[in-house]
């Protein structure tokens, strides 16, 4: 009888880690920080972008983009956005530093607007950007030590079990609602859906990502990100056309306002493209805007 307690007691020890890595008592914030683990620390990564917006009304606009990203071995990131087209924001950027403790600085640079960047603040974070649906830290990511993560109920969507984690502001203890509510993947750890709330907790943005794609052991990336304003009807399309995983894409140098100032300077008002240049560029804005038109609305199926 010892002999068989004994077995049973080594048996159980070993078993132990395996049962706490597939336990259901991950709190909020840990599923957030898996999900940083998995899918936000690769090394170096370059990206082109190109955005389309519509209206209710129909009308649409265009942006292309150039988003680079980089984490150093201490902890720290830098993370830049430079848009080149249409030609009144040629050189807008976003540019966000981490620092090794999680403190994170952000700034705009205007190159119409002289040589400076002009620093974020926490109350622009929840401003659209450049006339899409996005705001800055729906560009560059939302720090964790900022905010408060609550697991909630989990959810079947789409035949597929669902974490569901509501995000609160950390300093705000008393909030009837989240500022937003995750939906992740309990396959992979990857964000599918996101839903941004009003300050009475009713659905403002809905954020939903496609054509996700394994990339690299555990890491998962999306192809494409709708942002929907449902209360304005206006929806925003964020469209991956080429990803280089490769640090001579993303040198150091790169990340730092002399860079800027040096590869993007004022540059003075051109004359507008002629119709053959928009001709040609109406194409690739046609595909997307009827992407937008295949994804908007469809989030998620909840029971």
């Amino acid at each position: 009888m010892t002999n068989l307690k004994n077995k049973l007691l080594t048996l159980a020890l070993l078993l132990a880690p395996v049962m706490a890595v597939a336990s259901p008592a991950l709190s909020g914030i840990e599923i957030m920080e898996e999900i940083y683990r998995r899918h936000q620390q690769y090394p170096y990564v370059y990206e082109q972008q190109s955005m389309v917006m519509r209206d209710r009304y129909g009308k649409r606009d265009t942006r292309k983009a150039h988003r680079y990203s980089r984490v150093e071995e201490d902890g720290s990131a830098k993370f830049m956005l430079i848009f080149d087209y249409p030609q009144e924001i040629e050189g807008v950027t976003v540019l966000a530093v981490r620092d090794p403790s999680g403190v994170m600085k952000k700034s705009v640079y205007l190159p119409a607007f002289a040589e400076q960047l002009i620093e974020n603040s926490a109350e622009d974070n929840f401003g659209n950007f450049l006339g899409t649906d996005f705001t800055v830290e729906n560009i560059v990511g939302e720090v964790l030590s900022d905010y408060r993560y609550e697991r909630r109920q989990d959810r079947n969507m789409n035949n597929m079990p669902y974490f569901v984690i509501d995000v609160y502001q950390a300093a705000n203890d008393e909030a009837d609602h989240p500022l937003r509510r995750h939906f992740v993947r309990q396959d992979n750890f990857f964000i599918g859906q996101t839903e941004h709330l009003d300050n009475l907790g009713r659905l403002h943005k809905r954020q939903t990502y496609h054509d996700l794609k394994a990339v690299d052991g555990q890491m998962w990336r999306s192809g494409m990100i709708l942002m929907e304003d449902v209360k304005e009807q206006h929806q925003s399309l964020l469209k991956v056309t080429r990803r280089w995983f490769s640090h001579d894409y993303v040198p150091a140098e790169m990340f730092t306002a002399d860079w800027l100032y040096k590869n993007h300077p004022y540059i003075e008002p051109r004359p507008v493209e002629d119709e053959i240049n928009h001709e040609e560029d109406s194409d690739s804005t046609t595909e997307n805007d009827e992407q937008v038109s295949q994804l908007s609305g469809q989030g998620m199926e909840q029971p």
